[in-house]
């Protein structure tokens, strides 16, 4: 959780600073309005969607770190698609980013912020200035025009000059207190400022191709669309900005306010160098600007002239320069902090009256996804990301209108391809998304375009296109499944449960050649491929282990003489499985894989053309994390999907995850923690069983295993649902080792809520063979499951209901009055 810091006030009484806010903001806004009817432009009254930063000199963390201590500085949480950062470091001169959180602030890069004053002059005895000019500039007249602006920035005495609002000293009181720090600490912060900013300014002006990158670094934020914007530009991202913005028309780019930051503008060499890039005899306001605010703090030495409004020209609109003079709270020793710029009030204030505030809210409507926007944000330009794109769709839309939406959906899509083809971004029309790899600019573009066509909208949310984990002979006893077997014949005759994993081995003897009904790969790109049942679609071995605990049979020699065989049974052995491959060799698969594969059964459902579903239930043995801030717990679209399926009579279960214990790593070193509210994603939905593990023959001595996540929910919710043996399963292996077929040949141990999921699929399945009455009633038979669990005795966040018992199920009379 990012520190809440104290706010600097400007030492005008509240009346005061209000009533000259107001009195300014009414003539802006008046102003604005005038130039704007002058100028043909569109009308101002709208407010800007989305603030663009582009950030100043030295090194920097990755960008969405760095977007992130902006946007907390600025609103105090991450703004997610409604920011965008426009980020230009030089690798070359910083090979690697700075480690820095999102708490930590975008202070002046080259101070340590733990040192005093102290330590800063100690550091600059034994660090001088470093690189010469002559080290940095390859050119006469870069020579000469960095000299300038070095002499400029170092030979103000400024810092020793200036004091706190409400001090005497402007008015000659030499009591009134000055702002301290040593003498040889103030020069050593200058010198660095002026080492760093002289690097990235000689690039700017003298190195073309250097400059182009900077240009486009924000030019590549702006073409996008998602306009009218609030730009703010800091130190050199000023310079920037200021050069971007003067090439623009307001027809092009609609800046409904410009801020700049601890900006060197006001610099005279920087100013010439400016009217040499921008081809200005004169500098001016750019004309597609309708505000511009300057805020300078006086200890900055890059902010050297804190007023610029006399060296602008108004545009053609009739904007001026406003200058601000502000404290940066970050100062004295980082006087040129970004985020200390960010977190003073009349900033602050300018941006929340040139903002859409419905917009700028921590839970408002989107069309990005804040974890994809996130992911985007980081990474390089032409990085394809794999998203999945939401129509927006009602239920009752009928299959045509679906149909068409995709197409329109799939032709925008191609439309703002910046290369190659739909079919070489694995384009593919699922039920109710579109999935494809795109840019962070086409992402950008296409949410531009389509929040409406024609006037309605067509997309409701573009999400990443997440990737999901697998989650890693006693136990059938533990849950009362074996008496139920030799009791009431309950073994999963006549029941289909469809497995979404990595394949299965189809040829596995425990299968028989008849356990496995269809298999169906859905990892490949074009969309869902048949593969023959008896063939083995699993390269990585989860998925044959939980369709082993599921259904099928097998017997082998025991050493014991009392017992001389071995039985490994499944939960529901008479039972059917359809296997989807949703996860790849390593483990992993995609929400989309996911999703096509519930696309499949739920057409498969509904095709049957019957009162009870032809697949009765579906087991899921696999999950992620999900980020909270974009996503309704239990709404992703994932979890949309598997509600849409239960809703047509199949049950769903799921397992919780394994992230009930991790090591969390601290200055001190890694700490061991049990963690609540650990529920994964799509475990975090009502409409499904989650399931945690026990032990899987004494689940009463040792409880809830170590590993197994604990509730509740984000939202508050009780989860898991239920327990079930998840430890040392033994099931199948998915390719059998040498020729003798022994036990150790085909089968092997594995743990985790993967396997404890399987348990309750198999005991669900060998329920509804025996009550087939309650076969697409899920809900009922959820209930009957909870009502008739045994505890164990613990928290409810851990245990949910305790452990499933088939025998008591069977005899459950239903609810009492």
């Amino acid at each position: 959780m990012a520190t809440r810091r104290k706010r600097v006030t400007t030492g005008q009484s509240p009346a005061r600073s209000a009533k000259a806010k107001s009195t300014a903001k009414a003539k802006s806004t008046a102003k604005a309005k005038g130039a704007a009817r002058v100028a043909g432009a569109a009308d101002t009254s709208q407010e800007a969607h989305t603030i663009v930063y582009i950030h100043g000199i030295g090194n920097k963390p990755i960008a969405s770190v760095l977007k992130c201590q902006w946007d907390t500085a600025l609103l105090g949480f991450d703004l997610g698609e409604r920011s965008r950062l426009a980020y230009w470091v030089s690798r070359e001169y910083y090979p690697e980013p700075s480690q820095e959180e999102c708490r930590a602030g975008d202070v002046s890069p080259m101070v340590d912020r733990r040192q005093s004053g102290v330590h800063i002059a100690t550091r600059l005895a034994r660090d001088p200035t470093g690189e010469t000019i002559d080290d940095i500039a390859r050119s006469a007249e870069a020579k000469v025009s960095l000299a300038k602006i070095a002499a400029s920035i170092e030979g103000s005495e400024r810092l020793s000059k200036v004091s706190m609002p409400g001090d005497k000293t402007a008015t000659g009181d030499k009591s009134a207190k000055l702002l301290w720090l040593p003498e040889l600490a103030r020069t050593w912060i200058t010198r660095q400022l002026t080492k760093a900013f002289l690097k990235d300014v000689n690039d700017y002006f003298f190195v073309r191709g250097r400059r182009v990158e900077m240009r486009e670094s924000l030019m590549a934020r702006l073409r996008v669309g998602g306009g009218p914007f609030v730009v703010i530009a800091h130190s050199q991202g000023s310079m920037i900005a200021y050069d971007v913005l003067s090439r623009l028309s307001l027809d092009e780019c609609d800046v409904r306010l410009f801020v700049t930051i601890g900006s060197p503008l006001g610099i005279t060499e920087v100013q010439d160098q400016m009217k040499r890039l921008t081809k200005q005899e004169s500098l001016a306001v750019p004309q597609c600007v309708t505000r511009w605010i300057n805020a300078a703090d006086p200890r900055d030495p890059v902010a050297l002239d804190a007023r610029i409004r006399s060296e602008f020209d108004a545009s053609p609109r009739g904007v001026k320069v406003e200058d601000v003079q502000v404290l940066n709270p970050d100062a004295p020793e980082h006087p040129h902090s970004g985020s200390g710029y960010l977190r003073t009030e009349d900033v602050r204030a300018a941006v929340m009256d040139a903002v859409d505030l419905a917009v700028f809210q921590p839970v408002a409507p989107f069309v990005i996804a804040r974890d994809a926007s996130r992911q985007m944000e980081s990474s390089v330009s032409d990085k394809q990301h794999e998203l999945l794109i939401e129509l927006a769709l009602d239920d009752a839309d009928d299959p045509q209108t679906l149909a068409d939406l995709r197409k329109e959906v799939a032709d925008a899509v191609g439309k703002c391809l910046l290369s190659g083809s739909a079919e070489e971004r694995q384009l593919s029309q699922l039920r109710r998304y579109v999935a494809v790899s795109l840019t962070r600019e086409e992402t950008e573009r296409l949410a531009s375009n389509l929040r409406t066509l024609g006037g309605i909208r067509v997309v409701r949310h573009v999400w990443r296109d997440a990737e999901k984990f697998a989650l890693l002979n006693e136990s059938a006893k533990t849950l009362q499944v074996t008496p139920a077997h030799r009791s009431y014949d309950a073994t999963g005759a006549g029941i289909t449960w469809a497995v979404l994993d990595s394949g299965v081995n189809g040829a596995h003897p425990h299968f028989d050649g008849k356990r496995i009904l269809e298999q169906w790969d859905c990892t490949q790109p074009g969309g869902i491929r048949s593969v023959e049942p008896g063939a083995n679609s699993d390269d990585n071995g989860h998925g044959s282990h939980v369709c082993g605990i599921i259904t099928g049979r097998g017997e082998f020699p025991s050493r014991d003489d009392k017992k001389p065989v071995v039985p490994l049974i499944g939960m529901a052995p008479d039972s059917k499985v359809i296997s989807y491959k949703v996860l790849a060799r390593d483990g992993t698969g995609k929400d989309s894989w996911i999703i096509r594969a519930l696309d499949h059964i739920a057409e498969t459902v509904e095709n049957a053309g019957c009162t009870r579903p032809i697949i009765q239930g579906v087991n899921l043995s696999l999950g992620g994390p999900f980020d909270q801030s974009s996503f309704g717990c239990g709404y992703t679209p994932l979890c949309n999907e598997l509600r849409r399926l239960w809703q047509l009579g199949v049950v769903v279960v799921l397992a919780a995850g394994n992230e009930g214990y991790v090591r969390l790593v601290s200055d001190e070193g890694e700490i061991e923690a049990n963690m609540a509210l650990s529920i994964g994603d799509p475990a975090n939905l009502e409409e499904a069983i989650a399931v945690g593990s026990v032990h899987k023959s004494k689940p009463h001595t040792y409880g809830v295993s170590y590993f197994s996540s604990k509730g509740p929910t984000a939202d508050g919710r009780q989860k898991p649902d239920v327990v079930a043996p998840g430890e040392r399963i033994v099931s199948c292996r998915n390719r059998p080792l040498g020729k003798a077929q022994t036990m150790e040949d085909l089968y092997l141990e594995m743990s985790g809520t993967s396997m404890a999921t399987p348990h309750v699929s198999g005991l669900l399945a060998a329920y509804l063979s025996y009550k087939q009455e309650f076969i697409g009633r899920p809900n009922e038979v959820k209930r009957i499951l909870l009502d008739n669990c045994v505890t164990l005795g613990r928290a409810r966040a851990l245990q949910g209901r305790g452990m499933p018992n088939l025998v008591r199920m069977l005899l459950d009379k239903g609810p009492t009055e």
